[in-house]
């Protein structure tokens, strides 16, 4: 399980080809923590599907997205300026 890129706040979950009874996981792995975690703190992860050589995982993300308070919503009606990398009249220089 050490083959995976080890980074904090990372993590991956293999198929648990091991697996004999109802009762055992599907799946099997772990995760790096980025920071001290308490007992009884929720934490949230974000999971990605991968396939492999060797049969898919699912890579983990600790999931510390936070928006930002000072983003305001476009109102309705208001234009948004699109970038064109073809008008030069637009650079200042």
């Amino acid at each position: 399980m050490k083959n995976h890129n080890e980074r904090p706040g990372k993590g991956v979950l293999f198929t648990n080809d091991k697996r004999k009874t109802d009762t055992q996981p599907h799946l099997k792995g772990g995760c790096t923590a980025d920071r001290d975690i308490k007992e009884g703190e929720w934490v949230k992860l974000a999971g990605w599907r991968k396939p492999t050589p060797v049969g898919e995982l699912i890579s983990l993300a600790q999931d510390n997205f936070v928006p930002d308070p000072s983003y305001k919503k476009p109102t309705e009606g208001s234009t948004v300026r699109e970038y064109s990398p073809h008008r030069d009249d637009e650079i200042p220089f």
